[in-house]
Protein backbone atom coordinates (compact mmCIF):
# COMPACT_ATOMS: atom_id res chain seq x y z
CA UNK A 1 0.00 0.00 0.00
CA UNK A 2 3.25 2.21 -0.71
CA UNK A 3 2.40 5.11 -2.47
CA UNK A 4 3.76 8.24 -4.05
CA UNK A 5 3.98 11.71 -2.34
CA UNK A 6 1.44 13.42 -5.29
CA UNK A 7 0.05 10.53 -7.48
CA UNK A 8 -1.66 7.34 -6.88
CA UNK A 9 1.04 4.49 -7.29
CA UNK A 10 -0.08 1.63 -5.36
CA UNK A 11 -1.38 -1.73 -8.22
CA UNK A 12 -4.59 -2.16 -6.79
CA UNK A 13 -5.86 2.13 -5.95
CA UNK A 14 -4.54 1.93 -9.84
CA UNK A 15 -6.65 -0.83 -11.19
CA UNK A 16 -9.44 0.61 -8.85
CA UNK A 17 -9.08 3.83 -10.57
CA UNK A 18 -8.66 2.38 -14.31
CA UNK A 19 -11.77 0.14 -14.06
CA UNK A 20 -13.85 3.66 -12.98
CA UNK A 21 -12.39 5.25 -16.05
CA UNK A 22 -10.32 7.95 -14.03
CA UNK A 23 -6.21 8.44 -15.33
CA UNK A 24 -4.34 7.18 -12.22
CA UNK A 25 -2.46 10.42 -12.59
CA UNK A 26 -5.17 12.84 -12.48
CA UNK A 27 -5.91 11.93 -9.23
CA UNK A 28 -4.10 13.91 -6.69
CA UNK A 29 -4.88 12.96 -2.86
CA UNK A 30 -2.81 15.55 -1.75
CA UNK A 31 -5.29 18.29 -3.15
CA UNK A 32 -8.38 18.86 -0.66
CA UNK A 33 -10.57 19.48 -3.86
CA UNK A 34 -10.05 16.03 -4.93
CA UNK A 35 -10.39 14.30 -1.66
CA UNK A 36 -14.46 13.68 -2.20
CA UNK A 37 -13.76 11.95 -5.83
CA UNK A 38 -11.51 9.85 -3.69
CA UNK A 39 -13.62 8.91 -1.27
CA UNK A 40 -16.56 8.08 -3.52
CA UNK A 41 -13.91 5.99 -5.70
CA UNK A 42 -13.20 4.27 -2.97
CA UNK A 43 -16.57 3.90 -1.09
CA UNK A 44 -17.23 2.11 -5.16
CA UNK A 45 -14.67 -0.48 -4.47
CA UNK A 46 -15.41 -1.14 -1.16
CA UNK A 47 -18.75 -2.66 -2.29
CA UNK A 48 -17.27 -4.95 -5.26
CA UNK A 49 -17.21 -8.33 -5.49
CA UNK A 50 -13.80 -8.19 -6.93
CA UNK A 51 -11.13 -8.79 -5.07
CA UNK A 52 -8.48 -6.65 -6.79
CA UNK A 53 -11.08 -3.38 -6.55
CA UNK A 54 -11.91 -3.61 -3.03
CA UNK A 55 -7.58 -4.06 -2.57
CA UNK A 56 -7.82 -0.47 -4.56
CA UNK A 57 -10.45 0.64 -2.11
CA UNK A 58 -8.53 -0.28 1.12
CA UNK A 59 -5.39 1.41 -0.67
CA UNK A 60 -7.24 4.62 -1.26
CA UNK A 61 -8.96 5.00 1.64
CA UNK A 62 -5.54 4.63 3.40
CA UNK A 63 -4.23 7.70 1.27
CA UNK A 64 -6.88 9.69 2.10
CA UNK A 65 -6.88 9.09 6.11
CA UNK A 66 -2.90 9.49 6.34
CA UNK A 67 -2.69 12.74 4.17
CA UNK A 68 -5.84 14.29 6.11
CA UNK A 69 -7.45 14.46 9.78
CA UNK A 70 -11.21 15.22 8.92
CA UNK A 71 -12.74 12.20 10.43
CA UNK A 72 -14.28 10.19 7.39
CA UNK A 73 -16.53 7.33 9.35
CA UNK A 74 -17.67 6.33 5.74
CA UNK A 75 -14.36 5.31 5.33
CA UNK A 76 -13.99 3.57 9.11
CA UNK A 77 -17.00 1.39 8.34
CA UNK A 78 -16.02 0.68 4.70
CA UNK A 79 -12.25 -0.64 5.97
CA UNK A 80 -14.84 -3.18 8.68
CA UNK A 81 -17.18 -4.26 6.35
CA UNK A 82 -13.92 -5.31 4.41
CA UNK A 83 -11.98 -6.87 7.81
CA UNK A 84 -15.47 -8.44 8.23
CA UNK A 85 -15.64 -10.34 4.71
CA UNK A 86 -13.77 -13.24 3.36
CA UNK A 87 -11.21 -10.94 1.11
CA UNK A 88 -8.06 -12.32 2.90
CA UNK A 89 -5.19 -10.38 1.45
CA UNK A 90 -7.74 -7.20 1.87
CA UNK A 91 -8.66 -7.81 5.12
CA UNK A 92 -5.12 -7.83 6.32
CA UNK A 93 -4.48 -4.70 4.44
CA UNK A 94 -7.72 -3.29 6.63
CA UNK A 95 -6.61 -4.47 9.52
CA UNK A 96 -3.85 -2.88 9.66
CA UNK A 97 -4.58 0.65 7.96
CA UNK A 98 -6.80 0.22 11.01
CA UNK A 99 -3.74 -0.47 13.45
CA UNK A 100 -2.14 3.03 11.83
CA UNK A 101 -5.24 5.12 12.65
CA UNK A 102 -5.31 4.54 16.51
CA UNK A 103 -3.01 6.99 18.43
CA UNK A 104 -3.97 9.37 21.03
CA UNK A 105 -4.00 12.14 18.81
CA UNK A 106 -6.05 10.37 16.08
CA UNK A 107 -9.52 11.82 14.74
CA UNK A 108 -10.66 8.78 13.23
CA UNK A 109 -12.80 6.82 15.74
CA UNK A 110 -12.29 3.15 14.98
CA UNK A 111 -14.70 2.14 17.93
CA UNK A 112 -17.04 0.66 15.34
CA UNK A 113 -14.40 -1.69 14.53
CA UNK A 114 -13.65 -3.53 17.62
CA UNK A 115 -15.50 -6.71 16.89
CA UNK A 116 -13.94 -7.03 13.75
CA UNK A 117 -10.86 -6.77 15.10
CA UNK A 118 -11.31 -9.07 18.32
CA UNK A 119 -12.46 -11.91 15.53
CA UNK A 120 -9.38 -10.89 13.37
CA UNK A 121 -6.73 -11.40 16.10
CA UNK A 122 -7.89 -14.62 16.29
CA UNK A 123 -7.38 -15.75 12.53
CA UNK A 124 -5.46 -18.62 11.48
CA UNK A 125 -3.50 -16.48 9.08
CA UNK A 126 -0.61 -14.12 10.62
CA UNK A 127 -1.57 -11.34 7.74
CA UNK A 128 -4.70 -11.10 9.44
CA UNK A 129 -4.17 -11.44 12.96
CA UNK A 130 -0.94 -9.43 13.55
CA UNK A 131 -2.29 -6.15 12.48
CA UNK A 132 -5.56 -6.62 14.05
CA UNK A 133 -3.72 -7.15 17.30
CA UNK A 134 -1.99 -4.21 16.82
CA UNK A 135 -5.20 -2.62 16.41
CA UNK A 136 -6.63 -3.51 19.76
CA UNK A 137 -2.99 -3.49 21.20
CA UNK A 138 -3.13 0.33 20.32
CA UNK A 139 -6.67 0.98 21.51
CA UNK A 140 -5.96 -0.31 25.30
CA UNK A 141 -8.01 -3.45 25.02
CA UNK A 142 -7.86 -6.13 27.20
CA UNK A 143 -8.83 -8.79 24.28
CA UNK A 144 -5.85 -8.58 22.73
CA UNK A 145 -3.93 -10.24 25.57
CA UNK A 146 -5.76 -13.88 24.86
CA UNK A 147 -3.87 -14.02 21.20
CA UNK A 148 -0.39 -12.23 22.36
CA UNK A 149 -0.45 -15.09 24.82
CA UNK A 150 -0.71 -17.66 22.17
CA UNK A 151 1.87 -16.23 19.90
CA UNK A 152 4.42 -16.14 22.83
CA UNK A 153 3.60 -19.74 23.43
CA UNK A 154 4.03 -21.24 20.03
CA UNK A 155 7.18 -20.53 17.99
CA UNK A 156 5.09 -20.53 15.01
CA UNK A 157 4.62 -16.66 15.94
CA UNK A 158 8.08 -15.59 16.48
CA UNK A 159 9.98 -15.41 13.29
CA UNK A 160 7.72 -12.70 11.78
CA UNK A 161 4.20 -11.48 11.10
CA UNK A 162 3.45 -11.19 7.10
CA UNK A 163 2.59 -7.32 7.69
CA UNK A 164 3.40 -7.03 11.28
CA UNK A 165 5.92 -8.00 13.70
CA UNK A 166 5.56 -9.56 17.55
CA UNK A 167 7.37 -6.63 18.87
CA UNK A 168 5.37 -4.25 17.39
CA UNK A 169 1.95 -5.49 19.01
CA UNK A 170 4.01 -5.72 22.29
CA UNK A 171 4.78 -2.36 22.64
CA UNK A 172 1.82 -0.32 23.51
CA UNK A 173 1.48 -3.12 25.95
CA UNK A 174 3.71 -1.38 28.44
CA UNK A 175 1.01 -1.35 30.62
CA UNK A 176 0.52 -4.95 31.00
CA UNK A 177 4.11 -6.00 31.35
CA UNK A 178 3.47 -7.69 34.43
CA UNK A 179 0.81 -10.52 32.58
CA UNK A 180 2.83 -10.47 29.73
CA UNK A 181 6.14 -11.00 30.83
CA UNK A 182 6.05 -14.91 32.49
CA UNK A 183 5.40 -15.47 28.17
CA UNK A 184 8.16 -13.04 26.87
CA UNK A 185 10.59 -14.46 29.61
CA UNK A 186 10.13 -18.19 28.26
CA UNK A 187 10.14 -16.68 24.66
CA UNK A 188 13.21 -15.50 25.41
CA UNK A 189 14.40 -18.50 26.66
CA UNK A 190 13.15 -20.58 23.75
CA UNK A 191 14.38 -18.39 20.32
CA UNK A 192 17.21 -17.01 22.21
CA UNK A 193 19.38 -17.07 19.02
CA UNK A 194 16.29 -16.56 16.47
CA UNK A 195 16.35 -13.45 14.27
CA UNK A 196 12.94 -12.79 14.83
CA UNK A 197 13.29 -12.32 18.00
CA UNK A 198 14.93 -8.64 17.48
CA UNK A 199 11.68 -6.73 17.30
CA UNK A 200 10.89 -8.10 20.57
CA UNK A 201 13.81 -7.08 22.29
CA UNK A 202 13.55 -3.78 20.37
CA UNK A 203 10.47 -3.48 22.23
CA UNK A 204 11.33 -4.35 25.56
CA UNK A 205 14.18 -1.92 25.02
CA UNK A 206 11.93 0.54 24.57
CA UNK A 207 9.74 -0.77 27.99
CA UNK A 208 13.00 0.01 29.73
CA UNK A 209 12.69 -0.49 33.34
CA UNK A 210 9.30 -2.74 32.81
CA UNK A 211 11.20 -5.30 31.56
CA UNK A 212 13.76 -5.50 34.13
CA UNK A 213 12.42 -9.12 35.31
CA UNK A 214 13.67 -10.34 31.88
CA UNK A 215 17.56 -9.31 33.15
CA UNK A 216 18.37 -13.36 33.43
CA UNK A 217 17.48 -14.27 30.12
CA UNK A 218 19.08 -10.99 28.88
CA UNK A 219 22.36 -11.60 30.22
CA UNK A 220 22.01 -15.12 28.66
CA UNK A 221 21.06 -13.51 24.93
CA UNK A 222 24.50 -11.34 25.26
CA UNK A 223 26.36 -14.98 24.03
CA UNK A 224 23.90 -15.44 21.29
CA UNK A 225 23.66 -13.52 17.97
CA UNK A 226 21.43 -11.25 19.53
CA UNK A 227 24.17 -9.50 21.39
CA UNK A 228 23.85 -6.64 20.15
CA UNK A 229 19.77 -6.20 20.94
CA UNK A 230 20.50 -7.51 24.21
CA UNK A 231 22.78 -4.71 24.86
CA UNK A 232 20.29 -2.23 24.29
CA UNK A 233 17.79 -3.53 26.51
CA UNK A 234 19.72 -3.96 29.06
CA UNK A 235 20.87 -0.29 28.66
CA UNK A 236 16.94 0.38 28.63
CA UNK A 237 15.93 -1.23 31.73
CA UNK A 238 19.08 0.89 33.25
CA UNK A 239 20.32 -0.20 37.07
CA UNK A 240 18.36 -2.70 37.39
CA UNK A 241 20.39 -4.82 34.89
CA UNK A 242 23.41 -4.48 37.32
CA UNK A 243 23.67 -8.31 36.75
CA UNK A 244 24.89 -8.03 33.16
CA UNK A 245 27.66 -5.10 33.71
CA UNK A 246 30.42 -7.35 34.23
CA UNK A 247 29.61 -9.37 31.19
CA UNK A 248 29.20 -6.10 29.23
CA UNK A 249 32.75 -4.93 29.91
CA UNK A 250 34.00 -8.25 29.00
CA UNK A 251 32.94 -8.01 25.66
CA UNK A 252 33.15 -3.92 25.27
CA UNK A 253 37.20 -4.99 25.95
CA UNK A 254 37.44 -7.62 23.80
CA UNK A 255 37.99 -10.23 26.24
CA UNK A 256 34.69 -12.11 25.43
CA UNK A 257 33.42 -12.01 21.30
CA UNK A 258 30.29 -13.12 20.79
CA UNK A 259 28.50 -14.49 17.41
CA UNK A 260 28.21 -11.92 14.76
CA UNK A 261 24.68 -10.63 13.99
CA UNK A 262 24.61 -13.32 11.06
CA UNK A 263 25.29 -16.37 13.37
CA UNK A 264 28.73 -16.91 11.87
CA UNK A 265 31.59 -17.77 14.66
CA UNK A 266 33.36 -14.55 16.25
CA UNK A 267 36.31 -12.82 14.52
CA UNK A 268 39.24 -14.06 16.09
CA UNK A 269 41.13 -11.43 19.03
CA UNK A 270 42.94 -8.97 17.41
CA UNK A 271 41.41 -8.69 13.75
CA UNK A 272 39.14 -5.73 14.85
CA UNK A 273 36.75 -4.33 17.63
CA UNK A 274 32.96 -6.09 17.56
CA UNK A 275 30.83 -4.74 15.72
CA UNK A 276 28.45 -4.59 18.83
CA UNK A 277 30.74 -2.33 21.00
CA UNK A 278 28.84 0.91 21.16
CA UNK A 279 25.85 -0.88 22.08
CA UNK A 280 27.43 -2.62 24.92
CA UNK A 281 29.44 0.48 26.11
CA UNK A 282 26.37 2.68 26.12
CA UNK A 283 24.55 -0.30 28.01
CA UNK A 284 27.81 -0.41 30.53
CA UNK A 285 27.15 3.64 31.18
CA UNK A 286 23.64 3.57 31.12
CA UNK A 287 23.49 0.24 34.10
CA UNK A 288 26.36 1.90 35.90
CA UNK A 289 26.51 5.45 35.49
CA UNK A 290 30.32 5.22 35.24
CA UNK A 291 31.07 6.74 31.86
CA UNK A 292 34.72 6.32 31.65
CA UNK A 293 34.51 3.07 29.37
CA UNK A 294 31.96 4.53 26.98
CA UNK A 295 33.81 7.97 26.33
CA UNK A 296 37.08 5.97 26.06
CA UNK A 297 34.58 4.13 23.44
CA UNK A 298 33.62 7.11 21.97
CA UNK A 299 37.05 8.76 21.88
CA UNK A 300 38.18 5.98 19.40
CA UNK A 301 35.30 6.09 17.04
CA UNK A 302 35.52 9.73 17.15
CA UNK A 303 39.72 9.14 15.39
CA UNK A 304 37.85 7.92 12.45
CA UNK A 305 34.68 10.62 12.03
CA UNK A 306 31.41 10.98 14.26
CA UNK A 307 28.76 9.00 12.60
CA UNK A 308 25.24 10.40 13.43
CA UNK A 309 24.62 6.86 15.92
CA UNK A 310 27.91 8.19 18.25
CA UNK A 311 26.16 12.05 17.81
CA UNK A 312 23.06 10.85 19.41
CA UNK A 313 24.86 8.86 22.22
CA UNK A 314 27.19 11.89 23.27
CA UNK A 315 24.11 14.31 23.20
CA UNK A 316 22.69 11.62 25.84
CA UNK A 317 26.01 12.16 27.69
CA UNK A 318 25.84 15.98 27.88
CA UNK A 319 28.18 17.64 29.36
CA UNK A 320 30.29 15.24 30.37
CA UNK A 321 31.55 14.75 26.49
CA UNK A 322 32.38 18.02 26.37
CA UNK A 323 35.95 16.66 25.08
CA UNK A 324 34.30 16.05 22.22
CA UNK A 325 32.35 19.75 21.20
CA UNK A 326 35.23 20.66 18.27
CA UNK A 327 34.57 17.17 16.72
CA UNK A 328 30.88 17.65 16.91
CA UNK A 329 30.82 21.88 15.64
CA UNK A 330 31.62 21.03 12.31
CA UNK A 331 29.23 18.36 11.74
CA UNK A 332 26.38 21.61 11.38
CA UNK A 333 27.06 22.09 8.28
CA UNK A 334 27.02 18.17 7.02
CA UNK A 335 25.60 17.69 3.71
CA UNK A 336 23.75 14.86 5.64
CA UNK A 337 20.46 16.43 7.23
CA UNK A 338 20.15 13.49 9.44
CA UNK A 339 23.94 14.30 10.32
CA UNK A 340 22.72 17.94 10.83
CA UNK A 341 19.96 17.45 13.17
CA UNK A 342 21.71 15.14 15.25
CA UNK A 343 25.24 17.30 15.72
CA UNK A 344 22.74 20.50 16.39
CA UNK A 345 21.17 18.47 19.24
CA UNK A 346 24.12 17.07 20.09
CA UNK A 347 25.90 20.62 20.15
CA UNK A 348 23.13 22.00 22.81
CA UNK A 349 23.31 19.19 25.15
CA UNK A 350 26.96 18.89 25.33
CA UNK A 351 27.57 23.32 24.87
CA UNK A 352 24.21 24.52 26.16
CA UNK A 353 25.00 27.06 23.46
CA UNK A 354 21.58 27.14 21.49
CA UNK A 355 23.05 29.90 19.14
CA UNK A 356 24.44 27.46 16.59
CA UNK A 357 22.02 24.78 16.94
CA UNK A 358 18.58 26.26 16.53
CA UNK A 359 18.76 27.45 12.87
CA UNK A 360 20.07 23.97 11.77
CA UNK A 361 16.55 22.58 13.94
CA UNK A 362 14.63 25.53 12.07
CA UNK A 363 16.04 24.71 8.59
CA UNK A 364 15.32 20.77 9.00
CA UNK A 365 11.09 22.02 9.46
CA UNK A 366 10.76 23.26 6.07
CA UNK A 367 8.99 20.01 5.19
CA UNK A 368 6.26 20.89 7.81
CA UNK A 369 5.27 24.13 5.15
CA UNK A 370 4.53 21.55 2.49
CA UNK A 371 2.52 18.82 4.85
CA UNK A 372 5.34 16.08 5.25
CA UNK A 373 7.32 15.58 7.59
CA UNK A 374 10.60 13.14 7.33
CA UNK A 375 12.88 11.71 9.79
CA UNK A 376 15.25 14.61 10.62
CA UNK A 377 12.21 16.93 10.62
CA UNK A 378 10.44 14.85 13.31
CA UNK A 379 13.61 14.79 15.25
CA UNK A 380 14.12 18.23 14.99
CA UNK A 381 10.71 19.03 16.52
CA UNK A 382 11.60 17.02 19.15
CA UNK A 383 14.56 18.60 20.02
CA UNK A 384 13.21 21.96 19.73
CA UNK A 385 10.53 21.02 22.18
CA UNK A 386 13.87 20.58 24.42
CA UNK A 387 15.21 23.30 23.50
CA UNK A 388 12.68 25.48 24.37
CA UNK A 389 12.49 29.71 24.90
CA UNK A 390 15.37 29.82 22.63
CA UNK A 391 13.73 28.19 19.60
CA UNK A 392 10.90 30.64 19.81
CA UNK A 393 11.18 31.71 16.13
CA UNK A 394 9.74 27.61 15.23
CA UNK A 395 6.77 28.69 16.62
CA UNK A 396 4.27 29.71 13.92
CA UNK A 397 5.36 27.17 11.90
CA UNK A 398 4.25 24.68 15.04
CA UNK A 399 1.31 26.40 15.39
CA UNK A 400 0.35 26.11 11.86
CA UNK A 401 0.81 22.42 11.55
CA UNK A 402 -1.11 21.89 14.62
CA UNK A 403 -4.14 23.85 13.17
CA UNK A 404 -3.87 22.16 10.03
CA UNK A 405 -5.90 19.54 7.95
CA UNK A 406 -3.12 17.78 7.40
CA UNK A 407 -2.38 14.77 9.56
CA UNK A 408 1.29 15.08 10.61
CA UNK A 409 3.06 12.04 12.96
CA UNK A 410 1.65 11.64 16.51
CA UNK A 411 5.77 12.19 17.11
CA UNK A 412 5.07 15.62 15.52
CA UNK A 413 1.88 16.66 16.43
CA UNK A 414 2.96 15.71 20.25
CA UNK A 415 6.25 17.12 20.37
CA UNK A 416 4.98 20.72 18.68
CA UNK A 417 2.30 21.17 21.77
CA UNK A 418 5.22 20.65 23.77
CA UNK A 419 7.30 23.19 22.32
CA UNK A 420 4.61 26.05 22.06
CA UNK A 421 4.10 25.23 26.09
CA UNK A 422 7.94 25.89 26.72
CA UNK A 423 8.36 28.91 25.06
CA UNK A 424 6.51 31.11 27.63
CA UNK A 425 4.64 33.34 25.44
CA UNK A 426 1.48 32.62 26.11
CA UNK A 427 0.61 30.53 22.94
CA UNK A 428 -1.72 27.49 23.69
CA UNK A 429 -2.74 24.95 21.09
CA UNK A 430 -5.64 22.62 22.14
Amino acid sequence: MTMETHTVRDVWARTLLVDAGVDPSELRLDVPEQVDRGIALAMSGFDSNRSELVAGAVSIAWEIMRRWRTPRPELVAGLVRVLESSEFHARGDAAMVLARLVSPDSTQDVTSAVPALIAAADDSFDRVAGPAALALARLGRPEVLDPVHRWLASSSGLPFFQVTSLGEVLHPLVGRADALLPGIRRTLLDSADTEGLRPVLTTLAAWGPAASETVPELVSALATRNVRWACDTLGGIGPAAAPAASTLESLLRGITRPPRHDGSAPLPHGVRRWHGARNAAWAHWRITGESRLFLAFLEDAASRGLGYASLSRLAELGPEATRFATAVRPLLESPGPWTRVQAAHAWWRITGDPDAAVPVLLAALEPLRSGDADEPCIAAVRYIARIGAPALAAAPLLEATLTSDRRFPEDVRSAARTALATFGDGRRIR
